[in-house]
């Protein structure tokens, strides 16, 4: 998808665009509602028209300590939890939730969590959206290194 596409699909939902250039010099781009400033800039069009919920967001891994020991303290207080290896464990973001897999120390099993504003909870493969089971899935391109 390119950017006239992005452009389009941003008007499509009532907003125009108007572009600025900071003191610093890089270019941002934000929406404007009835003439009025609707949202703060953005580096990309893609950028904004994720903001607007226009276009989807992808699954997008993230280090977040604070996350991922959330899972963990969680995860200790259940049945049947296992010592964890942090340095396998990996957080995404999709849709503005996250999810934390956990792995046991010999990388064998593994344990999901969702964590929302509001709750943290074990979940599974079949209560997960796809785009997360699917990323998931693909084999790491780092390690989360923390020291515990």
């Amino acid at each position: 998808m390119d950017d006239s596409e992005i452009e389009r699909i941003i008007r499509q939902a009532g907003y125009e665009l108007q572009w600025e250039r900071g003191a610093d010099g890089p270019r941002s781009v934000f929406a404007l509602r009835d003439g009025k400033r609707h949202t703060r800039g953005f580096d990309t069009l893609l950028a904004l028209a994720e903001h607007l919920g226009r276009i989807d967001r992808p699954v997008r891994f993230i280090d977040d300590a604070a996350a991922l020991n959330t899972a963990v303290t969680k995860h200790s207080e259940v049945a049947g939890h296992f010592a964890v290896r942090l340095t396998a464990c990996r957080v995404a973001v999709f849709n503005g939730l996250k999810f934390v897999q956990l792995v046991d120390a010999s990388g064998d099993v593994t344990a999901m969590y969702e964590l929302r504003p509001d709750a943290v909870r074990r979940t599974s493969s079949g209560n997960m959206p796809p785009e997360v089971v699917a990323a998931f899935q693909t084999p790491p391109k780092h390690s989360l290194l923390l020291s515990r």
